[in-house]
């Protein structure tokens, strides 16, 4: 990193030169917070944004597979005497999974150029988190609902 990038350059030092002065202390601390994209005051933050984007990512995975079986387990069975398509089994699947990947991927990039730019990103991983939950419980509720239609169409009661 280079003093040229940074709007004002580093602090420049006094002629006092002193090692208690407040300039040095200035060019140490910006020094110190330069080198690194985990400075020491923002420890907390970065863990907090790591556990979460660990979590969505744990979703993800667990929504997938289980995705995968449930789509195996329902159109095992399905076809065309049951009235039954698997096109919203499919549907509610990939919506779970892919919005899920896809909310995951952009928390990601949201994420490190808020690490880039300094900035503060717990909330960023938690609108994610938030996001993929939602996603997952929308192709969850397409599922469920293509998995209540299956082989109720075309039946009649009789009437006694």
């Amino acid at each position: 990193m280079t003093w040229s990038n940074v709007p004002g350059g580093p602090p420049q030092s006094s002629p006092t030169g002193g090692p208690h002065d407040r300039d040095a202390q200035q060019r140490a601390e910006w020094a110190r917070g330069g080198t690194t994209l985990f400075p020491a005051g923002r420890i907390a933050d970065r863990v907090s944004t790591v556990l979460l984007l660990v979590f969505g990512a744990v979703v993800t995975l667990v929504t997938a597979v289980v995705g995968i079986i449930a789509l195996v387990s329902a159109t095992a069975g399905c076809d065309a005497a049951t009235g039954c398509s698997p096109g919203g089994y499919l549907g509610g699947t990939a919506i779970a999974v892919g919005g899920a990947f896809v909310v995951g991927v952009a928390t990601v990039v949201l994420t490190i150029g808020a690490w880039l730019r300094r900035r503060s990103s717990w909330w960023i991983a938690a609108i994610g988190f938030v996001l993929a939950i939602a996603v997952i419980t929308w192709g969850g509720v397409v599922f469920a609902d293509a998995a209540d239609g299956v082989g109720t169409a075309g039946t009649a009661t009789a009437a006694p």
